[in-house]
């Protein structure tokens, strides 16, 4: 029997193997519809699902700048005509970075140990990591986060929920990833947050870069926050900087949605917690307690025209009001 740290890098392995197929043939252009049902059963384990979404970070974050310029190798691979395209793609995911063989997603062996970190968080659970480097991590709950320092960059690569990272002066610049885009400096203190289907960016202290895949960059002054997605990068507006208040376990909250402040309250409690679409349209302002969310509910539901219901310690249901 394996000793269970190979097994986990085997099992690790495998499913990341198993991502970079599925990558190649969803990205095709040609899913037949019982690929797509076995994609479905595939990905609905919990494992693969995280390798899944490894291989995606990791293709924006590695692979597709190498698509630039248009004598690129990779540009081609993208334009091939569809019957060799799969084959083609697969071959280029695994030279373009992506492969099992790439630092970022793990080696067999103590590479993946060693040099692949995945921190990580768990409900209700906020943590300070400090680095090799020197640089000071925080994490918020239900948060996640790979690392990668090489001779020439320092690498993370935020996998999901929130991160604050105040970076130590170095030569280096210290970049994070995401899907939907990057931030980067060299020395500085800034927030990364995954929003649904957009990064979210405040540079907290000392000005920073942001920026898409081709490689560009804007730059992001102290104070000011940015939005990335697939339509670009957006400024943030400024009744949106009590994003950054969670790092404190409080959220401070400037006419948001309820749907936006229940979001923001869903790491930190056990359990499914739902809104009714009429109500995650109230708009909300105050101050809450991440660490007592029990306390937050009943605070929005003392001073909102809604009802909060609970079922088994398990389920919480937030609806308007009859």
């Amino acid at each position: 029997m394996l000793p269970e740290s190979d097994a986990r890098v085997k099992r690790t392995h495998s499913a990341v193997e198993e991502a970079i197929e599925w990558t190649a043939c969803m990205r095709s252009g040609e899913v037949q519809a019982d690929e797509q049902k076995a994609f479905e059963a595939w990905i609905a384990n919990p494992a693969n699902a995280l390798a899944w979404e490894r291989v995606q970070v990791h293709l924006g974050a590695t692979f597709l700048p190498l698509a630039r310029g248009s004598d690129s190798k990779v540009r081609r691979v993208l334009q091939t005509p569809d019957p060799q395209r799969r084959r083609l793609l697969r071959g280029a995911l695994v030279l373009g970075g992506v492969g099992v063989s790439a630092t970022l997603l793990g080696r067999q062996s103590t590479l993946f140990t060693n040099i692949v970190a995945d921190l990580s968080t768990t409900t209700a659970q906020r943590r300070d990591f400090n680095l090799s480097d020197g640089s000071k991590l925080v994490l918020d709950a239900r948060s996640a986060v790979d690392i990668d320092f090489t001779a020439s960059q320092r690498n993370l690569v935020l996998r999901k929920g929130k991160l604050v990272i105040e970076v130590s002066d170095d030569p280096r610049p210290l970049v994070v990833h995401t899907l939907h885009g990057f931030a980067r400096s060299s020395a500085a203190r800034f927030m990364v947050s995954l929003q649904g289907d957009t990064t979210h960016v405040w540079a907290m202290h000392s000005s920073l870069c942001v920026g898409r895949f081709d490689g560009q960059c804007s730059l992001l002054k102290s104070g000011v926050g940015a939005r990335l997605n697939s339509e670009g990068i957006q400024p943030l507006a400024a009744n949106r900087k009590g994003e950054i208040s969670w790092e404190s376990g409080r959220l401070s909250v400037d006419d948001w949605s309820l749907g936006e402040v229940i979001e923001a309250l869903q790491p930190y409690r056990r359990g499914v917690l739902r809104i009714d679409p009429a109500a995650a349209q109230l708009r909300v302002s105050g101050l809450f307690s991440l660490d007592n969310s029990e306390r937050a509910l009943a605070s929005l539901e003392q001073i909102l025209p809604v009802r909060i219901e609970q079922y088994l310690g398990f389920w919480t249901r937030i609806e308007l009001r009859g």
